[in-house]
C-alpha cells in the first residue's frame, strides 16, 4: 500500500469505496427507523384523539339523523358533523324537522 493510493483519512481507494457503501446503507436504514417511528407516532395520536370530543375530550358516539350519522358527545351533548355531513343536512327534505329535533323540540 503505498502514500500515494491514500486518501487524508488514512483509507486506500477500495477501503474508501467500501466505507461510502457502508455510510449509504447506514443513512437510509436510519432514514427509514426516522419514516416508521413518524408513522407510529402518526397512529398512537390518533389513536389517542380517535372519537373524543374536541371541546371537553370525552368519548363521542355516533347517532343518526333523518339518515346522516353524526357524532354526539357523551358529555357536553355536543354535535360534530364529519367534512360533508353539514351539507347533506342543510340539503335533505326534512331538514327543519331535523333542526327542531335538535333544538329539543320533537
Amino acid at each position: 500500500m503505498s502514500s500515494e493510493n491514500m486518501n487524508p483519512d488514512g483509507y486506500d481507494r477500495e477501503e474508501l469505496y467500501f466505507h461510502d457503501l457502508n455510510q449509504k446503507l447506514i443513512d437510509e436504514q436510519r432514514a427509514q427507523l426516522n419514516d416508521d417511528r413518524q408513522a407510529q407516532a402518526h397512529k398512537n395520536n390518533k389513536a389517542l384523539h380517535w372519537m373524543k370530543c374536541p371541546k371537553c375530550g370525552e368519548d363521542m358516539s355516533e347517532v343518526e339523523l333523518s339518515g346522516i350519522k353524526v357524532d354526539r358527545c357523551t358529555a357536553c351533548d355536543g354535535l360534530f358533523f364529519d367534512k360533508g355531513e353539514l351539507k347533506l343536512l342543510l340539503e335533505s327534505r326534512d331538514h327543519a324537522s331535523i333542526w327542531d329535533r335538535l333544538r329539543g323540540r320533537a
